[in-house]
C-alpha cells in the first residue's frame, strides 16, 4: 500500500514508517527537520525535507497514495501564534491539498494529542465523547486541528487519533528524566500523587495502523494508551529499578515549577531556541490526572497494548546506551 507520513522523522514518525515499511508499504515522508532522515533513507524510503507549505509537487506526490497519517505539527513554540499557525492553520491547508490532489486516498488519519482534550476533572478516564478543556495554548492548537480535520468528514474518510504521553527509543522528554534520576534526583510536581496515562511507541503505532485499516474507524475519534495509568512516582520508580538507582524523591512546589517555566521562556525567547521546560508544559505538569480511557479504540479495532511499563523502560533505556545518549553505569 502506498502511504505517506508528515513528521515522518519525528519520533512517533519514524517510528510509524519503520513499522509500516516492514509492513511491506510503500512509504513516502515529509518533514522539515532531518532529524532521523537518514536513518529512514537507509531503509529504502523517500524523505522530503519540506515545510508542508513550500516547495512540494503535490499533484505528483499525492497521486498515488492510499493512506495519509499527519503527525506534523509544534509540541513546543516561543510563541503561540506558532502553535496555532502549525498545529491549526497548517492541518487545514493540508488536508484541502489531499482533498484536492489524492485520487486513490483511503484514509486521512490524523494523529492528535490527548492535550485536545486535557485533563481529567475528577480523576476518572477521559472518554471520547467528554467535552473537551485544553489547558494549553499547545492543546487548544490541537483541539482546533482536529476541528478542521471533521470539517471534510463528509467528502474525505477521516480518524483522528489521541495519544496519551508516550515513551520509548528516541524520546527526548523521557531522557531527561532518566539523565535526572541518574544524577540521584526523581523530581515529583506537587505534594500529591498524579496520575498518567501512558504508551510505548510500539504499542502507539500498532493503534495507529490498526486505525488507518479499520473500516469502523472512518469518521471517528480514539484515544490511544495504556490501558492502566500509573502514578508519577510509579513512572520514576521504573526509571529507577531499570538503572539501577534509589533516587531521592524531591517533590516541587506549583509556585516553584511556574518559576522555573517562567525562566525557561524568558531564556528561549532570548536565545530564540526552544526549551524543555515552558510555561506551556508546566500548565499541563501541575494538573492531577492525565488519564483517559481506551475502551472505544479495544472494543471498535480491538487496540490493546503489549508492553509493561517496566519493559518499556528498559527497553528505551538499552537504545539510550546503544546510541550513546546515556553509558551503561
Amino acid at each position: 500500500m502506498n502511504v505517506l507520513i508528515t513528521g515522518a522523522t519525528g519520533f512517533i514518525g519514524s517510528h510509524l514508517a519503520t513499522k509500516l515499511h516492514e509492513r511491506g508499504d510503500r512509504v513516502t515522508c515529509i518533514s522539515k527537520d532531518a532529524m532521523n532522515s537518514r536513518y529512514l533513507e537507509s531503509l529504502g524510503m523517500e524523505v522530503v525535507l519540506s515545510d508542508l507549505g513550500n516547495g512540494i509537487n503535490w499533484v505528483r506526490t499525492l497521486r498515488d497514495v492510499e493512506i495519509v497519517f499527519h503527525l506534523a505539527g509544534l509540541t513546543r513554540a516561543r510563541k503561540a501564534e506558532e502553535y496555532y499557525r502549525e498545529n491549526r492553520s497548517a492541518t487545514a491547508r493540508f488536508i484541502r491539498t489531499c482533498a484536492a490532489h489524492a485520487p486513490a486516498l483511503r484514509r486521512f488519519v490524523h494523529v492528535s494529542s490527548q492535550a485536545a482534550a486535557g485533563p481529567s476533572p475528577d480523576g476518572r478516564p477521559v472518554t471520547e465523547d467528554m467535552p473537551c478543556r485544553p489547558v494549553s495554548h499547545y492543546g487548544r492548537s490541537k483541539l482546533l486541528g482536529e476541528e478542521e480535520v471533521r470539517s471534510w468528514s463528509g467528502e474525505l474518510p477521516v480518524t483522528i487519533v489521541r495519544p496519551s504521553a508516550v515513551y520509548g527509543p528516541r524520546e527526548r522528554d523521557m531522557y531527561e528524566y532518566f539523565r535526572m534520576i541518574r544524577m540521584g534526583i526523581q523530581p515529583l510536581v506537587g505534594f500529591r500523587e498524579k496520575l498518567l496515562s501512558l504508551i510505548h511507541v510500539d504499542d502507539l503505532v500498532d493503534g495507529i495502523i490498526a486505525a488507518a485499516h479499520s473500516p469502523v474507524a472512518v469518521g471517528r475519534t480514539y484515544f490511544l494508551a495504556g490501558e492502566h495509568p500509573h502514578t508519577t512516582s510509579q513512572i520514576g520508580d521504573a526509571i529507577a529499578e531499570t538503572l539501577s538507582k534509589k533516587p531521592l524523591k524531591v517533590r516541587l512546589p506549583h509556585a516553584l515549577v511556574f518559576g522555573v517555566g517562567g525562566v525557561m521562556e524568558v531564556i528561549a525567547r532570548l536565545s530564540g531556541r526552544q526549551v524543555f521546560f515552558n510555561l506551556q508544559k508546566v500548565r499541563e505538569s501541575v494538573c492531577s490526572a492525565w488519564v483517559c480511557s481506551v475502551g472505544k479504540a479495544a472494543a471498535e479495532f480491538g487496540f490493546a497494548t503489549k508492553k509493561t511499563l517496566s519493559a518499556g523502560m528498559k527497553e528505551t533505556y538499552r537504545w539510550y546506551v546503544e546510541h550513546g545518549w546515556l553509558d551503561d553505569r
